[in-house]
């Protein structure tokens, strides 16, 4: 092996905050108007990265990039359909020209249930609810990281961060109904261990397995005795705040996680 793989370990530094830094790269996050992926979208452009934004409703995009050009960073609102091939190579196509690069991709698209699918036991799920939801979390995450990755490739660098759950690791977790979704999210963790695979050595893929996070969305619907049953599960009795994705996600994505490849980042307060 070269040296260059081998370097003396007196001529690495021992640790730098500059290794944190996102500046002059170009991030696209999937999924990023809302919720995790609106937290981690503030992170990468705090980090100094240019971040593309892509989401089905461009109100909800309009207004996370102008939150993010508030504080001085650059952003680009992109309405992108995740399950549509099109609609994907459109957006990385117009990425290429905007910025002319690509580093990173955080795949965040995905939920337990949305407009042309719905949450429940297994005996009340149609073929369509189990099909879209793996369409929404698993293809998703498939069509987007195949859509960048020969960008990455060709400039010989690149970072892929897909987005699971706890629920993933520890059947014992959710409550009845959330079955398939954690099905799905299983999917991804296996989806980024031969991603990182395949695509080795210079583009690294991670998977974080989130666990109770308070988004807006949950914070309108979700009931009391639900929430204060996930709160009771938390060791550090608290629920996962902005800071914390967005650290991870950054740590990740930046020089600090180099080493970081084919990996799982279990982000829960101790679940």
């Amino acid at each position: 092996m070269s040296n260059e793989a081998n370097p003396n370990p007196e001529d690495v530094p021992f640790f730098s905050l500059e290794a944190y830094s996102l500046a002059q790269r170009v991030a696209i996050v999937s999924g990023g108007s809302d919720g995790i992926g609106r937290m981690i979208a503030h992170g990468f452009a705090d980090a100094g990265a240019r971040v593309v934004i892509a989401a089905r409703g461009e109100e909800k995009i309009t207004k996370v990039v102008a939150e993010i050009e508030a504080k001085g960073h650059r952003a680009v609102g992109i309405p992108t359909d995740a399950t549509d091939p099109d609609a994907i190579e459109h957006l990385v196509n117009r990425t290429v020209t905007e910025f002319g690069q690509i580093d990173i991709l955080m795949n965040v698209v995905g939920g337990s249930q949305g407009p042309t699918f719905k949450r429940g036991p297994l005996l009340e799920l149609s073929k369509e609810d189990f099909n879209e939801a793996f369409n929404i979390n698993v293809t998703s995450a498939f069509l987007f990281s195949k859509a960048v990755v020969p960008y990455m490739l060709q400039q010989e660098s690149g970072v892929i961060i897909n987005m699971a759950s706890i629920g993933a690791r520890d059947y014992r977790l959710p409550e009845t109904g959330m079955s398939v979704y954690n099905m799905t999210k299983a999917s991804v963790m296996h989806l980024t261990r031969s991603m990182a695979k395949e695509w080795a050595p210079n583009i690294r893929v991670n998977c974080i397995n989130a666990g109770h996070f308070i988004t807006p969305r949950r914070a309108r619907t979700e009931q009391p005795e639900r929430r204060a049953r996930s709160l009771a599960e938390i060791e550090i009795n608290r629920f996962g705040n902005p800071s914390d994705i967005a650290g991870a996600a950054v740590f990740i994505a930046s020089d600090a996680g180099a080493f970081f490849n084919g990996s799982y980042l279990d982000l829960h307060g101790g679940t």
